[in-house]
């Protein structure tokens, strides 16, 4: 039992999955540090008073920028080009040991110049983390293109970063849907996602022109604690499609309806419809950039090799 236990996190795999979860977490954070630049709110985020709010000396621990910078918005901004710079590089895969290190020490510094924190902050940081440690940077970057350069064969990367973050997604869920507030269950009648586009603080359009939809927000927020709750579902429908003679009748169930590919279609679907009705940051886009993560290496890789293909006979 502990030789399978041992073999199970000691897997080797292709470095695809992570590498895109690399460029498209990459993109995400750049583009949210880009806007933040771009409306001119870096100090007002991140400096201490009077310039913005951000660092109080009496509420937060001393960042180690502040410590050695002085607490300015000065700091603040050197504090944003130096995690600009750092998830530029990391997104290209440009030694990407250093850089992925120096990201998440870029954006754990910023993220602790600010009072309040989003979950997906915190949630990014865990994944930055984990992907600093792993053969993100492996493939689709700078350093395998300089490695292919000098005729060196792409490398295999251990498999059990994947899986860590493979668990942590479903953890978010399922702590997400445990926590929710009586408004998501029958004694609230289901009137979460009504009450939150009904919101001017966090609804794309102006309040009460959805109210013709809000039987189709009750079954939105019904079928949004259903996916939640029961997402560690997907653990078994992924075991079932890789060990097709295993799982008896319910094995066959699930393969022939194909119920992994709905669940991820589900949960890409709660999080584009999160995107477009809600302004909620980037958390919807964070998440996202996550599920390459619930695909194993050569199912992405099958699927790039057919796109263009595929495209071909679309076109024609």
């Amino acid at each position: 039992m502990i030789e399978r236990w041992v073999a199970f996190w000691d897997r080797r795999e292709a470095p695809y999955s992570l590498a895109l979860v690399r460029i498209l977490l990459g993109t995400t954070l750049l583009f949210d540090l880009l806007e933040a630049g771009y409306f001119n709110v870096v100090s007002l985020l991140w400096a201490p008073a009077p310039s913005g709010a951000g660092w109080n000396a009496s509420a937060l621990p001393t960042p180690f920028g502040v410590r050695v910078l002085g607490a300015s918005a000065e700091t603040a901004r050197l504090l944003w080009w130096f995690a600009v710079l750092a998830c530029v590089l990391f997104t290209l895969g440009a030694a990407y040991r250093f850089t992925s290190i120096a990201l998440v020490f870029a954006l754990v510094e910023i993220g602790a110049c600010q009072p309040v924190r989003d979950g997906i902050d915190a949630l990014l940081h865990i994944v930055l983390a984990v992907l600093a440690v792993s053969g993100a940077g492996e493939a689709w970057s700078v350093d395998a293109w300089l490695r292919e350069r000098k005729g060196k064969k792409p490398r295999v990367i251990p498999a059990w970063p994947r899986y860590l973050l493979f668990l942590q997604v479903i953890w978010v869920y399922v702590s997400a849907g445990h926590q929710r507030g009586h408004t998501w269950g029958p004694f609230g009648s289901f009137s979460a996602v009504g009450d939150v586009l009904g919101d001017p603080h966090f609804a794309r359009f102006t309040p009460g022109s959805l109210a013709r939809f809000y039987p189709l927000m009750v079954l939105g927020t019904m079928l949004t604690m259903t996916f939640e709750v029961t997402s560690p579902l997907i653990l078994l429908w992924t075991w079932f499609e890789r060990r097709p003679e295993r799982g008896g009748r319910l094995g066959d169930f699930a393969r022939r309806f194909h119920l992994r590919w709905v669940w991820l279609a589900a949960g890409a679907s709660l999080h584009a419809g999160i995107a477009l009705s809600m302004n909620l940051g980037i958390f919807p886009y964070g998440v996202l950039a996550l599920y390459p993560v619930f695909l194993h290496p050569a199912e992405l890789s099958a699927a790039l090799a057919r796109a263009p293909a595929l495209l071909r006979r679309r076109a024609a």
